[in-house]
C-alpha cells in the first residue's frame, strides 16, 4: 500500500483536482455511516462507488493527528493519507464545489473571516473556480489576520461586517459561538461558505441571514445534529450539493453550511492515490 505524508498529499492533490473530486463525493453511490467517537479519536467510515475507507482523526484541540485509509471493492487496503492534511483540502474543496455552483460567475472579491489552519485552503477553493482580483481578510487575532494577508495578497480589515458588505463571496472558518456580522452587513447577492461551526452551540453566521438565504448542506442529516447556524435558527435546509449536481438553482443570497462527510474524504483520497501511484508519489508500505 502507499502512504503519502502531508507535503507528498498536497503534491498529489491540488485543489483543482480536489474539487473535481467532489463532484463524486456528491453523487448516489455512497454510504456514509454515522461517525463513532471513542475515546479522543473521531471513527469516519464511508463509501464511494467501489471504493470504502475510513478516517481517524484527533479532536484534541490544537494536537492534528490522524489518517485515512481506503480500501478496494474486494477490501484490500490501497494506500492511507495524511488525516488532517486530507480534511484541510477536502473541506476547502467541497466549499469550492459549492462556490462554483451558486456564486456569481462575476464574483471578484472574497472576504476570508477566520486565519486560522483552515483559511489557505478555503481561499484557494474559491480562487480555483472564480477570478478573484481582491480578498479581504478578518481575524479577531489581529496579528493572524495581516500574516494570512501578506500570504495570499490580501487585506487585513478591522471589522467582519466591513468586510461582507463589500464581498461578493464570503467563508468563515472560526470557532465562534456568536455571529461574526450583521444581518445589516449582507449584500443584496452574496454567496457564503460557512465551515466553522461544528456544534449546536457554534454560530457564524447570524440567524436572521440564514433564515433568508437559500440554504445548501452536504448532508441533511449531519446538519440537523451538528451545523450549530441552522439549529439556532431553526432553519431546514433547502437542498444538498448532490442536489444542485442534478438540478442548479440560482438566488441572490445562498448560503452553504458544510459540516463534513466520510464521502468527501473517501473521494479525494482516492484520487489522490491514483494520482501519486501513475507519478510515483509517495512511499509504498510492503503488507
Amino acid at each position: 500500500m502507499r502512504y503519502l505524508s502531508s507535503v507528498e498529499l498536497r503534491q498529489a492533490l491540488p485543489m483543482k483536482d480536489a474539487i473535481a473530486s467532489m463532484r463524486d463525493a456528491f453523487r448516489d453511490d455512497r454510504e456514509i455511516p454515522q461517525r463513532t467517537l471513542l475515546g479522543r479519536s473521531l471513527f469516519m467510515p464511508g463509501r464511494v462507488g467501489d471504493h470504502s475507507g475510513i478516517k481517524i482523526v484527533s479532536i484534541t484541540p490544537g494536537d492534528p493527528a490522524g489518517i485515512v485509509v481506503i480500501f478496494d471493492n474486494n477490501g484490500h487496503t490501497i494506500g492511507a493519507v495524511d488525516g488532517p492534511t486530507l480534511t484541510a483540502i477536502r473541506t476547502g474543496a467541497a466549499a469550492g464545489l459549492a462556490t462554483d455552483l451558486l456564486a456569481s460567475p462575476t464574483a471578484s472579491t472574497l472576504a476570508m473571516l477566520g486565519a486560522g489552519a483552515m483559511a489557505r485552503d478555503q481561499i484557494e477553493a474559491v480562487k480555483a473556480v472564480r477570478r478573484i482580483t481582491r480578498i479581504l481578510i478578518w481575524s479577531r487575532d489581529t496579528d493572524r489576520a495581516i500574516r494570512l494577508a501578506k500570504q495570499v495578497g490580501g487585506i487585513p480589515v478591522e471589522h467582519a461586517s466591513d468586510a461582507v458588505r463589500e464581498a461578493d463571496i464570503v467563508s468563515t472558518a472560526t470557532p465562534s459561538h456568536r455571529p461574526l456580522f450583521t444581518d445589516e452587513a449582507v449584500p443584496e447577492s452574496v454567496h457564503m461558505n460557512a465551515i466553522g461551526a461544528f456544534t449546536p452551540d457554534m454560530v457564524e453566521i447570524p440567524p436572521e441571514t440564514v433564515r433568508r438565504a437559500f440554504v445548501v448542506v452536504d448532508d441533511i442529516s449531519a446538519a440537523q445534529e451538528e451545523a450549530g447556524d441552522l439549529i439556532q435558527a431553526k432553519r431546514t435546509p433547502d437542498a444538498t450539493i448532490g442536489d444542485l449536481l442534478a438540478r442548479p438553482v440560482s438566488a441572490p443570497i445562498t448560503l452553504f453550511k458544510s459540516v463534513g462527510i466520510a464521502s468527501q474524504d473517501i473521494a479525494a483520497a482516492v484520487h489522490a492515490l491514483a494520482t501519486a501511484e501513475r507519478n510515483d508519489i509517495g512511499t509504498f508500505l510492503e503488507p
